[in-house]
């Protein structure tokens, strides 16, 4: 009989690729600097906090990212 894997262990191991954590990064850098311009230009503080939230994000996957490609 054919072993099943869960879908939660194929999602672990997509996470653990360096690429996907690099996509990942500039998706969250790219919506920062999105919500980032849209606060500069509007004044919401709700806007600021989602550039700084998206800034954080990314920069945490892009470290991870670096780490995955070349130190394991």
């Amino acid at each position: 009989m054919a072993r099943r894997v869960s879908r939660r262990s194929q999602q672990q191991e997509l996470m653990q690729a360096w690429g996907v954590r690099a996509a990942l990064a500039l998706v969250f850098l790219g919506l920062s600097y999105g919500f980032a311009s849209l606060a500069i230009d509007s004044g919401n503080i709700l806007e600021y906090a989602a550039a700084i939230a998206g800034l954080w994000f990314g920069v945490h996957n892009l470290f991870r990212s670096l780490r995955l490609a070349f130190f394991s």
